[in-house]
């Protein structure tokens, strides 16, 4: 019996003598944000244009083309987020008019060439800008290398597209009619 309390006297006097102590660490975690903005020749300040019903115009001013023509213009993206991603061409949808405009879609030929700059000043953008790569038929245009964005408007992407009507068309793209419109993905993560 003696051992028994002796027993439960040691185990009575580690508890007594136990101390303790804490350190608390605290944060707080929140969220940045991403956004991507554009700007053309006709529309000069930058905006969100994120739905196909609110596209912004690439004034290409396309119309009437006749075999040899060449056209081009330039859209202009930058970030208004607080974090860094890329920007990329992931697409175009390029409805017709009949099987005219079919004939002259793919017949276009499209050339896009991507830059990346500081400085938010007017693209250079030509019917002689060099560099890309050329694709034949509008609806032919894949996904291109995805370009990198800083945060908050620190850099530019600037998409130079420059669309020619081969002298060799066939005369069925007479009359033709399409209607373009190119999807810029800007992606984050």
């Amino acid at each position: 019996m003696l051992a028994g309390a002796l027993v439960l006297g040691v185990g009575g006097s580690a508890t007594l003598a136990a101390w303790t102590d804490q350190e608390y660490a605290s944060t707080q975690i929140t969220a940045g944000t991403f956004s991507i903005v554009s700007r053309t020749a006709d529309a000069t300040t930058f905006a969100p244009h994120d739905t196909a019903a609110s596209a912004v115009t690439l004034p290409l001013n396309a119309t009437n083309l006749y075999p040899g023509q060449t056209r081009a213009a330039w859209i202009q993206i930058t970030t208004v987020g607080t974090v860094p991603g890329t920007v990329q061409l992931t697409g175009v949808s390029a409805p017709v008019n009949d099987s005219r405009g079919t004939a002259l879609s793919n017949a276009l030929s499209v050339r896009i060439v991507a830059t990346t700059t500081t400085s938010g000043a007017v693209p250079v953008c030509t019917t002689g800008t060099t560099g890309g790569v050329v694709y034949t038929g509008i609806s032919n245009v894949p996904a291109l290398t995805a370009q990198a964005l800083l945060p908050n408007g620190t850099n530019f992407v600037n998409y130079c597209v420059i669309v020619t009507l081969p002298t060799a068309a066939a005369t069925g793209a007479q009359g033709g009619v399409v209607t373009p419109t190119w999807t810029f993905t800007g992606t984050t993560g």
